[in-house]
């Protein structure tokens, strides 16, 4: 059997899934199979792939959302793929789904090409009727970032063995804590996106709450990412007074722009890992975090973390923070140290290549 693998990952725009993946691609275990990328379009995922030598095929991805278009436009665009990456001599003996979407298209191609296949489920909103619609249980290969992603699939298919995987990152990715200014910022950074369920709204909730309570000073609150629609997401920024809002749009040098905050939050409801606030801590940065994701396996600091969808939890966290600046220890050295110990991209590019080798034969 050969080693060209072929990674599907539909979506090119920097986020947690794609940063994950293109780290994984960079790792020298990774490397010593023939990778290949699929993508829909370029973006940061299809430069970084070029940056660390990782060729990609782009091809348009099927959107249609009936299951007769759907079917009908993946088998088109899988004998497409298929057409291409014969020409260039790349014939996958392994085709891997980095999350569920990705899942019927790349159940499509290794048909043709006869392949293993293996899909990594990522969305911590993933539902019994997602893992069905796109045949995740037909993989022979099935994992899920995360304890509790991976216990949740596993009680929908209990026949078939859900992995656990966890993401990492790598040692050039670590800096020194930051120093502690004498004085409480006057500006904080929150990470996210738009999407609802990143959170943003309940820190604006957990601001107005402040304001009431009379125990919040004048603040500047940039957001990582675009404003979202009223429609979408409404925030409800009007009833702040005492903070200004800024949107920052799109983040290319990430830990260069948490460095340039003494603070920053994350008040994202759900995660199945979450990479980003594991990169903030890494970056030696303090940072408020809801519980979710592997955070409390990182941050030992109970000051450090909140409930998540829970403002009122937020917003007595953070003036907590805000109010004992001077005396706090923000836990960042030893969160520093348990990313080291448990979520580095070699553990994870070690089982990588270790389900390669398995399902390779």
């Amino acid at each position: 059997m050969t080693k060209d693998v072929l990674f599907i990952q539909g979506r090119t725009h920097k986020a947690g899934a794609q940063t994950c993946l293109a780290r994984l691609l960079r790792h020298e275990r990774v490397r010593q199979w023939n990778c290949r990328a699929l993508s829909s379009q370029p973006d940061w995922f299809t430069e970084e792939c070029a940056r660390i030598g990782v060729p990609v095929t782009l091809e348009q991805f099927p959107s249609s959302r009936s299951l007769t278009a759907r079917l009908f436009g993946n088998e088109a665009f899988s004998r497409r793929v298929a057409a291409e990456l014969a020409g260039k001599n790349f014939r996958p003996a392994i085709v891997f789904a980095n999350d569920h979407q990705e899942g019927l298209l790349a159940l499509s191609l290794a048909k043709r090409f006869g392949a293993k296949t293996a899909i990594l489920l990522r969305s911590p909103g993933m539902r019994p009727e997602d893992y069905d619609k796109y045949r995740c249980g037909s993989f022979d290969h099935v994992s899920a970032i995360g304890d509790e992603l991976a216990a949740r699939v596993q009680t929908w298919e209990p026949s078939k063995k859900v992995h656990v995987a966890y993401d990492g990152v790598f040692g050039d990715e670590f800096l020194p804590p930051q120093e502690k200014p004498a004085q409480a910022p006057s500006r904080i950074l929150a990470i996210g996106s738009p999407l609802a369920w990143k959170g943003w709204a309940d820190l604006v909730e957990a601001l107005a709450i402040l304001e009431q309570q009379g125990k919040l000073p004048k603040l500047q609150m940039d957001f990582t990412g675009a404003m979202p629609a009223v429609g979408d997401n409404d925030l409800k920024l009007s009833r702040l007074e005492n903070v200004q809002c800024s949107f920052l749009g799109r983040v290319e040098k990430f830990r260069e722009l948490v460095r340039e905050y003494d603070l920053v939050i994350n008040p994202s409801r759900m995660e199945t890992f979450g990479m980003a606030a594991i990169e903030v801590l890494a970056a030696g940065v303090p940072l408020l975090s809801s519980r979710t994701g592997v955070i409390e396996d990182v941050q030992t600091n109970p000051a450090m973390l909140f409930e998540p969808a829970n403002p009122a939890s937020l917003a007595q966290a953070l003036r907590g923070v805000l109010e004992g600046w001077s005396g706090m220890d923000f836990g960042v050295a030893p969160a520093q140290r348990n990313i080291r110990r448990k979520f580095m991209i070699d553990h994870a590019a070690a089982a990588l290549d270790e389900t390669l080798k398995e399902l390779a034969g």
